[in-house]
């Protein structure tokens, strides 16, 4: 460890003026940025992390910004996917060279597949349909509606036992509707 590490910075702490700040991170993140990284972008005199994480917690205004940040840098990533997929290799690549090439723009468009699904699921996120269609199921009802047709046919073949007529009887239980 050399002595510069341990060694605090000298002088007043910068006084950050948090409009200048915002709107230049907010513009990096829109352009596909992470917060820490266009914190990072500004220069050794920027904010911290933490201080940044503070105002966005404090600010409901700058909160609102954020997300719409956000929102834009999931759209940049988008577009880099496609950028990255019309790549053409660089010339003069073959073999192992041009497949550790794809392997990279492999990883390059997942990682932002993966980012931009996570900020905007509903945009990029995978559709995995889930509906479920659920048809309850009396058996206490199917066993009474059984019982009243065969009531039903005990009585028609009593009064009419010439003519065994089984046309007011359904031929199955609809089991699907309960009504």
């Amino acid at each position: 460890m050399t002595a510069t590490a341990l060694t605090p910075k000298r002088g007043r702490p910068p006084v950050h003026d948090p409009a200048t700040i915002w709107t230049q991170v907010l513009e990096f993140i829109a352009s596909g940025d992470a917060l820490s990284t266009a914190i990072k972008r500004l220069g050794p005199d920027a904010p911290s992390y933490v201080w940044a994480k503070t105002q966005l917690r404090t600010n409901p205004t700058l909160q609102a910004a954020y997300r719409e940040a956000v929102e834009d840098r999931a759209d940049a990533l988008a577009d880099d996917i496609i950028t990255l997929a019309d790549t053409p290799p660089p010339p003069g690549l073959d073999g192992p060279g041009l497949h550790a090439w794809v392997s990279q723009l492999k990883l390059r468009v997942h990682a932002r597949e993966w980012t931009a699904s996570k900020l905007r699921p509903k945009v990029y996120g995978a559709s995995v349909d889930v509906t479920v269609q659920t048809t309850s199921i009396s058996i206490v009802a199917a066993l009474a509606e059984a019982e009243r047709r065969a009531f039903r046919a005990v009585e028609h073949d009593a009064s009419e036992p010439s003519n065994p007529s089984l046309e007011s009887l359904p031929s199955s239980v609809d089991l699907q509707n309960n009504s």
